[in-house]
Order: structure tokens, then C-alpha cells, then sequence
């Protein structure tokens, strides 16, 4: 019998082989997760007159949403590449032959996974919604800071559907202004004004209100010519509501909440649910014993029948008006969906891990590329199955805490019957 220390070397390999695995197959996932949204982030938040540190800052702060994903995901893709490239190179048949057990070879990876696991949700429980909680206040620092127009001498600025172009500026003072507009409803506004002045009156809210001396206003309905209106004034101020043109990528929603926030907001919610409950049995109770009262008037002969009909078919619509089943407050099953996810994702670096384990019982060609191409497919699965239970977390009333499980349940299924049919092949 081989005594521990005899096995550290072995240990030592694979945990080298794993991290250099696992940096490059960080970085890849990594950069699916984060660079189209950084694009958004440098093109629409951080638009104009941003230093680089406050750039960095913001971007090192949106990081934490993207890494509750790429965890789980680069150890799949490490232990996929490290088992198939031992099994291609035929180390796994020189370490079996040698009289080792590949349960020795699984240890390693195993311990780590769990490691990961830690980490993961160590992001997803403290480091995220702190992230998020600072990327949102500094947020709102930069936009008091820094106008949404970039008011500059003979310029023509968009935001959204609003377009303003102006001759010299002075400050938040600009001349010959031009103001397009498009309105949901179809309608376009111009507005013509030899003079204004920009201001910023609700920095939360993003709001600026556009002060102009004699203005000129074309109404127009998009798609008709004919039909327009024109008016003109000696003063008129307009409110430019730039609200939804402030992309963040952190908000006060479920999703960046810690599992302690989240749980005393199911709690609160849940309270609320059973207050809901309660009213929602008493009224159909009432309705019931309106009909009941009702049959007993017209036995007692107090109502006509006619009465009677009216009676029992108001009662019969009150009863039909609370529907079948009662109501469920949509946002407790958010917050509860949003913590279980929590506990999914962190526990998948584990799940994922096992999944790879039967590479070690084949030979492939081309091992580690072969395991990278392998970890992408079950990658693939494994976000199609927590973007569907996430769809139905909303429809499915009962139980979101096993709804939201079902994709590690599988993995973990998965993974044993493919040891298990390995194993008995062999």
C-alpha cells in the first residue's frame, strides 16, 4: 500500500496542469461575459470627459455580475482540458498502470471545485452587491458631474430620441438652438429659439429643463404632411427626461441583493402573500354565504325570483372575479429564484467538475481541445437550462427553490450515469 506523501507529486501535477488551464479558460469566458457589455458601458455611461482611473473604477466595479458566471465555467473547461490531454498522452493509462487509482486523480480536481465554489459565492453573496451598491453611487456622483449634453460651440448632439444643435455657447447658455424631437405616440416636435439655457434640475432622475426666449414650435404626426400645428411664444421652458437613456448596470433589484437582504425581503414578501391569502378566502367565503342567504330569503319567501336570479348571479361573477386559485406575490418568487441562484451557480463549479470526470475513461485525439470543445457544449446546456428555469420561475408558483436546482440536479445525474456506464463498459 502506497503511503500519502507518495501521492503529492501527483497532486502537485494535476493542480499546475489545472491552473494554467483554468487562467486561460477564465479569460475566454471572462471576455464573453464582460466585453460587449463594457462597450455599452464606455459608450453610453461613460461618454464624455472621463478620466482613465474613473473609467478603471467603474469597470472594476461592474466585474463582480460577470464572475458569478465565469467561474463555474472556466473549472468545467480546466478539468475537461486537463482529463482529456492526460488520456490523449496516455498518462491516465501510466498512472493506472502504476498501480494508482484514478479516484487519485479525481481528488484534486474535486477539492479545488469545491474551493470554487467557495469563491463563487463569495462574489455572488458579498463582493457583487457591494460592487453594485458602489457602482450606483458613483454613478450618480458622475452624472451630477457631468451633463448628458456635451455643450461645445456649433455642435449637433443626440441622446435617444432627442437631437439638439446649437451655434456658440457660453457655459449652459447656447444660441440658434434647433431641438427635434420624436414622441411615442408618433408625433415630432422643432423647435426654433435664437437663445436658452440647459440646466440639470433633478440629478437623480436625470431631468433638465431648456429655458427659451421666443421660441417657434412645429407640431407634426409622423407619416402626414397635412396634418401639423405651429405656435410660437415669448418664453418657454422645455423638460428633457434623458432617465432612460442612463444604462446601469447595477440597480437596487434581487439580482444584487445579499442572500441576507434577500431572505428578509422573502420574508416580507411572504407576509404580504399571506395577508393576500387571507383576503382572497374570505371574499369568495363572503360571496358563498350571499348565495347561500339568498337561496334562504327565497325560501323564506322575503325575495321574488327574480331578486333571487339577480342575487345569485352577482354572487356567481364575485366568486368567478377571484379566480381559481389565489394570488401569489410574483416578487416574492423573484427574490427566492434570485437566492437559490445564488447557491446554483457557486454549487456548479462543483457540478460541472463532475460531469468531466467520465473524459478519464475514454482516449480521445486532440485531448485538451477536444475536452475545451466538450466543456463548451455542457457549458451551453448548462446556461439554456438556467435561462429556461429562470422563465418559468413566474409560472410555476410551487417549490422555486427546487425549480431553480433542476439544471445542477441534472448535471449531477448526468455525471453519474456516464461514470456508471464507463465503469461497466470497462
Amino acid at each position: 500500500m502506497k503511503e500519502k506523501g507518495s501521492y503529492r507529486i501527483l497532486y502537485r501535477y494535476i493542480l499546475v496542469q489545472f491552473a494554467q488551464n483554468f487562467a486561460v479558460a477564465f479569460v475566454f469566458f471572462f471576455c464573453i461575459f464582460f466585453i460587449n457589455s463594457i462597450l455599452l458601458l464606455v459608450q453610453r455611461i461613460l461618454l464624455r470627459n472621463i478620466d482613465m482611473m474613473t473609467m478603471l473604477s467603474m469597470v472594476s466595479l461592474s466585474m463582480p455580475q460577470f464572475l458569478i458566471y465565469t467561474f463555474p465555467f472556466a473549472s468545467l473547461a480546466a478539468s475537461s482540458m486537463i482529463l482529456g490531454d492526460l488520456g490523449s498522452s496516455n498518462e491516465l493509462l501510466a498512472i493506472r498502470s502504476s498501480g494508482i487509482s484514478l479516484s487519485h486523480v479525481y481528488r484534486p480536481l474535486i477539492v479545488v471545485s469545491i474551493f470554487l465554489s467557495f469563491v463563487t459565492f463569495l462574489f455572488a453573496d458579498i463582493v457583487h452587491p457591494w460592487a453594485s451598491s458602489q457602482y450606483e453611487m458613483r454613478l450618480r456622483v458622475l452624472m451630477q458631474e457631468m451633463p448628458t449634453f456635451e455643450i461645445e460651440p456649433n455642435s449637433v448632439n443626440t441622446v435617444g430620441n432627442i437631437v439638439l444643435s446649437n451655434g456658440q455657447s457660453e457655459g449652459n447658455e447656447i444660441h440658434d438652438i434647433v431641438l427635434l424631437s420624436q414622441e411615442e405616440d408618433g408625433q415630432s416636435r422643432t423647435v426654433l429659439s435664437d437663445r436658452g439655457v440647459l440646466e440639470l434640475i433633478d440629478s437623480d432622475n436625470y431631468i433638465y429643463s431648456l429655458e427659451l426666449d421666443s421660441p417657434h414650435i412645429l407640431l407634426t404626426e409622423d407619416g402626414d404632411i397635412e396634418s401639423y400645428g405651429l405656435s410660437s411664444a415669448e418664453k418657454a421652458t422645455f423638460f428633457l427626461d434623458f432617465s432612460e437613456q442612463i444604462p446601469s448596470l447595477t440597480s437596487t433589484s434581487p439580482l444584487n441583493l445579499s442572500s441576507r437582504d434577500l431572505i428578509a425581503g422573502i420574508r416580507e414578501r411572504e407576509g404580504l402573500e399571506r395577508d393576500g391569502f387571507r383576503s382572497w378566502h374570505e371574499g369568495r367565503e363572503d360571496s358563498r354565504l350571499s348565495v347561500a342567504d339568498a337561496i334562504a330569503s327565497a325560501a323564506r319567501g322575503d325575495i321574488a325570483r327574480t331578486a333571487l336570479s339577480e342575487r345569485l348571479a352577482t354572487a356567481a361573477a364575485d366568486i368567478a372575479s377571484y379566480g381559481e386559485y389565489p394570488p401569489r406575490n410574483s416578487y416574492s418568487q423573484y427574490y427566492k429564484a434570485e437566492l437559490a441562484k445564488k447557491f446554483v451557480l457557486s454549487a456548479a463549479c462543483f457540478c460541472l467538475t463532475l460531469i468531466t470526470l467520465p473524459l478519464s475513461m475514454v482516449r480521445v485525439k486532440h485531448g485538451k481541445l477536444t475536452g475545451f470543445a466538450i466543456s463548451l457544449l455542457i457549458a451551453v446546456a448548462y446556461w439554456y437550462m438556467i435561462f429556461a428555469v429562470q422563465l418559468r420561475i413566474f409560472a410555476i408558483h410551487s417549490a422555486p427553490y427546487l425549480l431553480m436546482s433542476l439544471p445542477d440536479l441534472a448535471i449531477l445525474a448526468a455525471a453519474l450515469f456516464l461514470m456508471f456506464r464507463f465503469r461497466r463498459a470497462r
